[in-house]
């Protein structure tokens, strides 16, 4: 029994998908930062979406080739925003502001150790600890380390040490605040600089 082509098409796309998924989450990309390490899961799931939105297409909407080829780019971009775009916005925003958080008691005990060295050092090892998958790939990771073993070994805190881990302590929080809660900041300066977007929106006038 000969199979159409719709049949073709959507054993095609479903063999696509498996792959690439397969191939994705075997060679994940290893992130610096847990801040972005779900990025691989998300786009795995772009995959499944894109490619049901695909085999929805073959089967229910039969369209002339230019018009089916617009339809795969709002299915592209409707899948990539619904699976990556907004989920990846809440899951970097979340993260961000727990790290905030984090790092502003961190900077309290440090603001604080002026006035009672023991308690606050002990205070600053223990907020560290419960810190240290946040600060992963943080230049502030190693210096707030130095810092502490630092002043253990002498039985005090350098002045001087102890102002430039406030110092990148206070920098890193403004940073993470104001940092881009996109998952890929870099693609909408691409986008905005290329003309990209306009280009993308006229081809979907067109044939849309």
């Amino acid at each position: 029994m000969l199979l159409s082509y719709k049949e073709i098409a959507v054993i095609l796309i479903l063999l696509s998908c498996s792959l690439s998924c397969v191939l994705l989450a075997r060679k994940k990309p290893k992130s610096k930062s847990s801040r972005t390490s779900v990025l691989w899961k998300l786009a795995i799931l772009n995959i499944s979406f894109f490619s049901a939105g695909l085999i929805a297409l073959v089967y229910f909407l039969p369209q002339p080739p230019l018009n089916f080829l617009s339809w795969i780019v709002y299915d592209l971009l409707i899948t990539y925003v619904l699976c990556i775009e907004l989920p990846a916005y809440f899951i970097i925003s979340s993260f961000d502001d727990k790290f905030v958080n984090s790092l502003e008691g961190l900077r309290k005990e440090l603001i604080e150790m002026p006035f009672s060295f023991k308690n606050h050092l002990q205070a600053l090892k223990d907020k560290r600890d419960d810190s240290i998958s946040l600060l992963k790939g943080e230049s502030l990771e190693k210096l707030l380390d130095d810092f502490i073993s630092f002043s253990e070994k002498i039985g005090n805190y350098n002045e001087k040490v102890w102002a430039l881990t406030l110092s990148e302590t206070s920098a890193l929080i403004d940073d993470v605040a104001k940092r881009s809660k996109h998952p890929f900041p870099k693609l909408i300066d691409i986008l905005a600089l290329s003309g990209l977007s306009l280009l993308l929106a006229q081809f979907l006038k067109l044939f849309g």
